[in-house]
């Protein structure tokens, strides 16, 4: 599964954890789980130093992940650190344009757990890396509240309970295609198509019409299906 070791001090920016790598024999006998060491999760991805952004692409934030047995997300939390470490404000200011470019590399990791613990604290660590990283860019309080609601709904949307191997087909998650001026266009899909969806004239996508400007997304948790003088949610 993931990796798990707990950290202590700056570094971990917010991130305290116990270390193990297991919670429980009661749980490594019912869901299997066992943890992988925080020094194998940089040795995986120190692999596919593409995937990151860099000095020579540092606006290469948008690559997807998905962890199919997620844990309580130590591969989620490294990659949306390693992601957000060319988030700056020498390059994206101190506004909507840092915010979004902050929830771009949210939007791009997904994470699939079994436990649903696991998923809430997965989601707790992760906002927990964003908040310290707009606190160390912008300061306190220096996220709007559009952002706050749009990242809590990225993760709701991202990260989920399920089991990848037995609810494949039913398993949906919504790709957040970045735009101009702090806009997502949203599609959802699942992991693989229904049996009674191979139609090929009766499966397409749900999408949205229009962009959505991320501070809209938790008031427009379905496709929206018209501009802004008309917006409502399918």
């Amino acid at each position: 599964m993931e990796a798990r070791e707990w950290k202590t001090g700056a570094a971990a920016a917010g991130d305290r954890r116990p270390c193990g790598q297991i919670k429980s024999r009661e749980r490594v006998r019912d869901l299997a789980e066992v943890y992988t060491h925080e020094r194998e999760v940089n040795a995986m991805l120190d692999l596919v130093p593409d995937m990151f952004p860099s000095e020579r692409q540092p606006a290469n934030t948008d690559r997807t992940f998905l962890e199919p047995a997620c844990g309580d997300g130590n591969f989620l939390v490294e990659i949306l650190r390693r992601k957000l470490a060319y988030v700056t404000r020498r390059r994206y200011g101190r506004s909507e344009r840092f915010e979004h470019r902050m929830l771009r590399c949210l939007a791009s990791v997904y994470g699939i757990d079994i436990s649903d613990d696991n998923v809430r604290e997965s989601h707790g660590r992760m906002r927990a890396v964003l908040d310290a990283h707009a606190g160390t860019h912008l300061g306190a309080g220096g996220t709007t509240p559009g952002f706050c609601s749009a990242a809590d709904t990225i993760l709701k949307t991202n990260i989920i309970c399920a089991d990848t191997l037995a609810d494949a087909s039913e398993i949906e998650f919504v790709e957040y295609r970045p735009g101009s001026a702090g806009t997502f266009t949203r599609q959802w899909s699942s992991l693989e198509p229904r049996v009674s969806e191979l139609n090929f004239f009766s499966f397409r996508p749900r999408r949205d019409a229009v962009p959505i400007h991320y501070s809209d997304l938790s008031d427009n948790p379905g496709p929206v299906a018209y501009g802004p003088a008309e917006r409502t949610a399918a």
